[in-house]
């Protein structure tokens, strides 16, 4: 009885051992001998957004087994290889461009010679493009118009993340000039040598993040409208109140003549018609592609006691001004429907008043413009004007 207990229990041992021996040939096929060898893995990974790319950074390894790293996106399908005896210093800095504008996840890993790899490290980014740059405001045009030989171009200033804006216009002789000078983000004024009355320029600005890389430009946008400057009037017709005329040497026509000086002015009429009031001068530019912001009076411009306009309105539009429309004048067709209507310009002049400007603060599109004197500081009843300036672009010139 003892034997065959004896037997039983060594069979059952045998059993045991052969049993062992198989679950450890099966665990020996995934246990490397010695254990697994882990590199050094990546330290102070940094990654910094660019202009469809992206810099990764990080401390070079002191781990003198590392010899390689592998830079893993779009769930591993793209790879990157670095060779580590490429560098020298103690940082890695690597490019990776031809990227979409959407966020990605990098893996890097470190090689050793016998390919042992490292724990891996990861860090998420997300490049910029036209999408990022589509949430920036553009500056906006304020005004532009020829002062001297230059234009004097005022922009809104600078907005979000905008680095430095630049332009290009066309000069006197037809050419594209683009400044040399950009405007930074804290200024608002820029002025174009011998700029070209009437054209418009173009501008662009340029946009980066905090952290970015690159600065990205807009496209080119061209100025809402043209550089301003003083109008050719030459060709204008211009009438009065029936008989307000001086002199035939002193006729309406001159006022627009280009030429401000005493020998060409118009004087209203002396004598019985002096007295008339309201005395209208209406100006009729030929045709009605013309902007125009603002308009300068000139009186006499030395004789202080000879500028005798008083109480002015202007009115402008394109439907014809009667210019005996009479007291009632403003209930008439012209008048009624001036562009001006409801918000017409007007102003009393002194004896001091030598050149009176008026300034629009966007262009107004007319053909037709009419002054209004109400009444005189002469006792005689007279106005003398000497010029009157219109300054603008003529959209048919562009």
């Amino acid at each position: 009885m003892k034997k065959n207990a004896y037997l039983l229990i060594a069979f059952l041992v045998a059993v045991c051992v052969s049993s062992c021996k198989n679950q450890d040939d099966i665990y020996m096929e995934f246990v490397k001998k010695g254990g697994y060898v882990y590199p050094e893995m990546t330290n102070d990974l940094k990654a910094f957004r660019g202009y469809k790319r992206v810099k990764l950074v990080w401390k070079a390894p002191k781990d003198p087994s590392v010899t390689s790293a592998k830079v893993y996106w779009n769930n591993k399908a793209e790879v990157k290889e670095i060779n580590y005896a490429s560098f020298t210093g103690n940082k890695i800095e690597i490019i990776i461009d031809k990227l979409e504008e959407r966020s990605y996840t990098f893996e890097l890993i470190n090689f050793d010679s016998k390919g042992n790899q490292s724990m891996p490290t990861e860090i998420t980014v997300s490049p910029y493009a036209e999408n990022w740059l589509l949430t920036h405001a553009e500056r906006t045009v304020v005004s532009a118009e020829i002062v001297g030989s230059s234009a004097e171009v005022v922009m809104s200033f600078g907005t979000d993340e905008m680095i430095a804006t630049r332009f290009r216009y066309i000069d006197k002789n037809g050419d594209i000039v683009e400044l040399d000078e950009t405007m930074d983000v804290n200024n608002n004024k820029v002025s174009f040598p011998d700029a070209a009355t009437g054209r418009r320029f173009q501008f662009s600005s340029s946009y980066c993040p905090t952290d970015g890389l690159d600065t990205i430009w807009n496209d080119w946008i061209r100025s809402p409208t043209a550089i301003a400057g003083l109008l050719d009037c030459k060709s204008w017709n211009v009438t009065v109140t029936d008989g307000q005329i001086w002199s035939s040497s002193f006729m309406p026509s001159e006022v627009v003549d280009g030429i401000i000086n005493r020998d060409n002015r118009w004087v209203s009429a002396q004598g019985a018609l002096a007295a008339v009031f309201p005395k209208i001068m209406v100006i009729d530019a030929q045709k009605d592609s013309y902007y125009i912001n603002k308009v300068s009076l000139y009186q006499d411009q030395f004789t202080y006691n000879r500028r005798f306009a008083n109480s002015v309105e202007m009115y402008w539009g394109n439907v014809p001004f009667d210019p005996n429309a009479g007291g009632d004048y403003a209930n008439s067709p012209g008048f009624a429907d001036a562009i001006a209507k409801g918000n017409w310009l007007s102003t009393t002049f002194w004896f001091g008043t030598a050149t009176w400007t008026r300034t629009w603060s966007e262009m107004q599109n007319f053909q037709y413009f009419a002054i209004v004197w109400k009444n005189s500081r002469s006792g005689s009843g007279w106005i003398d004007l000497w010029e009157i300036e219109f300054y603008g672009y003529d959209a048919d010139a562009e």
